[in-house]
């Protein structure tokens, strides 16, 4: 006989919670696109309501200033479900190739799905240096994130691998930046970074 489920229902949202999950999100995503395209210092929360379809004073209310709304936006950035299973299925590949490959493909859905959040903590951190903890807490997340993966590499595969130079190697080449500067400048397609990524991590990594 299955065991009963003893667990209460979750609780459904009520209509209020709901619209002002729906507000909140409206905010960000005006947010994100003003931030992006008329840079951070120049956009107010004004442009922002204005953005969204609601009054500053409910910005105000939900967030109350810029920094609360971009710190959010890096939340997003840092927690994102598609990236980040495609870096845990990565993780279980049997041999140090696919495993770098698939941490390309995760690296590449990343920076897809967010770079224009990085973009925009990168010029806010210029005008408003009070954001650098903030930002440096994210990038030590990256970079602790890139030194379990390589050493899940020697140590559940038995690799024979230069850790801390692998470490460097991998933080060097998923950099945003090499990303905007293949896709934005150089003009490749996502495919063809991914490409390039699984390629130079191979050679820098797994040949140690």
């Amino acid at each position: 006989m299955p065991p009963v489920n003893r667990e209460p229902p979750a609780r459904r949202p009520t209509l209020r919670e709901e619209r002002a999950a729906v507000t909140r999100n409206r905010i960000l995503d005006a947010a994100r696109r003003r931030f992006f395209e008329d840079g951070y210092a120049a956009t107010t929360l004004r442009a922002v309501a204005a953005e969204a379809g609601v009054a500053v004073q409910t910005v105000y209310a939900v967030f109350g200033s810029k920094a609360a709304i971009l710190a959010e936006l890096r939340a997003l950035a840092v927690n994102l479900p598609e990236a980040d299973a495609a870096g845990r299925a990565a993780a279980g590949e049997p041999t140090p190739e696919r495993r770098l490959a698939g941490f390309a493909h995760s690296i590449r859905l990343r920076w897809e799905l967010a770079g224009d959040i990085v973009r925009v903590n990168q010029d806010a951190v210029r005008v408003d240096p009070s954001l650098r903890p903030g930002i440096a807490a994210a990038d030590a997340r990256r970079r602790g994130g890139i030194a379990a993966f390589v050493r899940g590499i020697e140590t559940d595969l038995g690799a024979h691998i230069d850790v801390d130079r692998s470490i460097g190697v991998v933080n060097a080449l998923t950099l945003y930046a090499v990303y905007e500067e293949l896709i934005s400048v150089q003009g490749w397609t996502p495919d063809a970074y991914e490409a390039w990524l699984a390629d130079s991590l191979v050679a820098g990594v797994a040949a140690g």
